[in-house]
């Protein structure tokens, strides 16, 4: 189909061009054999009027036209693909579609564990595909890289949909058989025994209980540094070292580790938990299947919170 005689079957090729600014690389993207990637890339120029991609060393760069196309046209690509997914069934058996999530450790263990499960049995057609969560994360979301984001209320990006699904607190967590560590924690003993904690990135950025402890103007004794929350009561156990986590993780993990879980004993804020989709996808039926159980979930959450 051709509009203002531009072949709208180039659109995709266009896209992967001007995202990889790499002929081999956006033929592999788009399925295409590289000297057809080339053709397309004669035939865009031609009908732009504009070389696009440019000679700049041993690379390629996006000539400012180029780079004035990109958004729009990955945009038109987005309402197409949401477009397509569109559908009058709305029986969960009767999904057929794979669903990528960005996400924490904690978000996983509280929320998408018991999603993934609920899915098997109610709606086995989808499939899922978890990603960590990166500092690029809002641009991953724009482009449509990953579907649906759970995470800090506070970092939901402004340009999506997101609502708060959870709020949990922060405990502190021992091994059960510590002998510095009575009936409570101090907050002496909280500074002065080792500590494992979770580290974001490259620990540029800080969690929600390493800003808390800067807020005392002291320094806690760090002896182990985790990529992960869920990592963390594994290398309390059997060690005089603390743990602080998320409240309902702590009584997950207590479960089945030797862990007395202690009040905290600075000050730490409620942690908000949000899911967030792009906004092209508000309407389609798995998406808002998927919204569903993670509020049901959060739900059941809060509920045998409030029994215990």
């Amino acid at each position: 189909m051709r509009i203002n005689r531009l072949d709208l079957n180039q659109l995709a090729t266009l896209d992967a061009l001007l995202t990889e600014a790499n002929v081999s690389k956006a033929a592999i993207r788009v399925h295409l054999s590289q000297p057809a990637a080339s053709a397309a890339l004669a035939k865009l120029r031609e009908f732009f009027g504009d070389l696009l991609l440019v000679p700049n060393g041993r690379v390629l760069s996006l000539t400012p036209f180029a780079q004035a196309l990109v958004n729009p046209v990955h945009d038109l690509l987005l309402q197409a693909q949401a477009l397509s997914r569109l559908r009058p069934q709305t029986i969960p058996s009767k999904f057929d579609r794979k669903i990528t999530v960005a996400a924490s450790d904690y978000a996983f263990s509280v929320f998408l564990l018991p999603l993934f499960k609920r899915a098997g049995i109610e709606a086995p057609g989808l499939t899922f595909e978890l990603r960590p969560l990166m500092g690029s994360i809002t641009e991953e979301l724009d482009r449509g890289d990953v579907d649906m984001v759970v995470s800090l209320a506070a970092g939901a990006s402004p340009r999506h949909p997101s609502e708060i699904i959870f709020v949990d607190t922060f405990s502190s967590i021992v091994w059960k058989n510590n002998p510095l560590v009575g009936k409570a924690l101090t907050k002496k003993q909280f500074f002065e025994l080792g500590h494992v904690v979770m580290v974001l990135g490259n620990g540029r950025v800080p969690t929600l209980d390493q800003l808390a402890v800067e807020a005392t103007g002291m320094e806690r004794k760090v002896e182990v540094k985790l990529p992960g929350f869920t990592l963390i009561p594994s290398c309390v156990v059997g060690t005089s070292r603390i743990g602080t986590i998320q409240t309902t993780l702590a009584h997950m993990l207590a479960e089945r580790l030797p862990l007395r879980i202690m009040r905290c004993p600075i000050p730490i804020p409620a942690i908000q938990s949000s899911v967030q989709w792009h906004s092209y996808q508000t309407r389609d039926p798995a998406i808002q299947w998927t919204l569903a159980a993670i509020r049901d979930l959060a739900r059941e959450l809060n509920n045998s919170r409030k029994t215990t």
